[in-house]
């Protein structure tokens, strides 16, 4: 083992390359702050001294102080993301062998080890970077083509839940009953409450003035029944509900792009929060928390993109779309359901816009509660105009199409 090597990652990085670590030399590149706000993410390359073949993995591990885990879901946070790799992915996977290539969803990363240890949960995946992904500058808003590509394989992915459950009902039950509800356990805090509630205190004071008042007395609920419209979106009452993805904000994607910039292919990341829920939870998650103006007017689109692609998909099963998600129950679920992609959305939007210097993780925050016995109330420095913009735009799409 290398002396610089902590053991416990030494323990985890041999349980994924069996008995050759010996072999290795181990280089370990801690992440950048505010990248890893749920745990620490270390980038570690394992070179082969007989053969110089090298290995790159993403090493993620939970936050071991005990004050962020008294107030934090972060044991339950790393369990659902292991199960999910370990136990629903690969049942998912194997499941779409039975259909064409061109069908199946093949966008998440290679899940490489884990470990359950408590105070220590990790997972170890390949390193997309390597292979030419890259994350999207988080400040800029995402492109049409790339929200095409992202509610195409979304369609994909979502198939495979629906597939699954019409074909193998009882196997289906079965693997979710493993699947938890961490938004659940997060809404019941008041860290996650006040973070839901800031962005909609920061947007009455904004935007008086710049929108019309009949829009913001629509708007005005949004601050007294922020939990309440978060938690009946959680809570899905439709029988039209499938395994997703759950954290669908842009730095949870990663893109790949020709020499043009011209992006070629997606891969998904981050599956903690990973619940079974309406598809319109991931999707307007994804779009809400990274669409310009131009994308939200042109949103009946890219529904009609995800449906498209989830139907052609179901079909290659044997499976009838119009049966298992019509798209009218796609368009009457976004209704009820597009409000967790909006509350989410401002929350992202202004966490994106904040200065990366002021960026703070759980190890901060638990760091402040030690010390002082609170949290301070000082807001971070954050780009106002950027963010009085995409909230403006978010609020008239939400008014202008009755989904406040």
């Amino acid at each position: 083992m290398s002396e610089t090597t902590p053991a416990d990652i030494y323990k985890i990085l041999k349980q994924a390359v069996k008995d050759h670590i010996d072999k290795c030399k181990i280089t370990i590149q801690p992440n950048q702050k505010g990248e890893g706000l749920l745990g620490q993410v270390l980038f570690v390359s394992l070179e082969d001294q007989t053969s110089k073949q090298v290995l790159e993995l993403v090493v993620k591990q939970a936050f071991a102080s005990q004050t962020i885990r008294e107030t934090t879901p972060i044991k339950e946070l790393f369990q659902n993301e292991i199960y999910f790799y370990a136990n629903v992915w690969p049942r998912l996977d194997k499941f779409q062998e039975r259909i064409q290539a061109q069908y199946q969803f093949r966008k998440v990363a290679k899940f490489i080890a884990s470990s359950s240890d408590d105070k220590s949960e990790k997972i170890v995946l390949e390193n997309l970077k390597f292979q030419g992904f890259q994350m999207h500058d988080k400040k800029v808003p995402l492109s049409k083509e790339q929200f095409q590509l992202m509610m195409w394989e979304y369609g994909k992915f979502h198939a495979l839940s629906f597939a699954y459950k019409a074909l193998y009902p009882e196997g289906y039950a079965d693997l979710t009953k493993g699947v938890m509800d961490v938004y659940s356990n997060f809404n019941s805090t008041e860290g996650f409450r006040m973070w839901l509630k800031h962005p909609h205190e920061i947007c009455m004071e904004i935007l008086q003035g710049e929108v019309d008042e009949v829009v913001m007395e629509k708007y005005r609920p949004y601050l007294k029944n922020y939990v309440e419209l978060f938690q009946n979106s959680l809570d899905c009452r439709t029988k039209y509900t499938v395994i997703t993805h759950g954290d669908c904000w842009s730095n949870n994607m990663m893109f790949k792009y020709d020499e043009q910039r011209r992006v070629m292919d997606i891969r998904f990341i981050d599956f903690q929060m990973s619940k079974v829920g309406s598809p319109c939870c991931d999707l307007s998650y994804c779009l809400y928390s990274g669409a310009s103006k131009e994308v939200l007017q042109d949103f009946h689109h890219y529904l009609q993109v995800y449906h498209d692609s989830l139907s052609r998909t179901l079909r290659a099963f044997g499976c009838d779309p119009d049966r298992l998600y019509p798209f009218q129950e796609l368009k009457n679920d976004w209704k009820k359901y597009c409000k967790l992609g909006m509350l989410m959305g401002l929350s992202v939007w202004k966490l994106k816009y904040t200065d990366q210097s002021q960026i703070r993780d759980l190890t901060d925050i638990a760091e402040e509660k030690d010390n002082a016995g609170q949290s301070p109330k000082s807001d971070p420095e954050y780009d106002k105009e950027a963010f009085k913009k995409v909230s403006r735009d978010l609020i008239l799409h939400m008014y202008e199409n009755d989904f406040l």
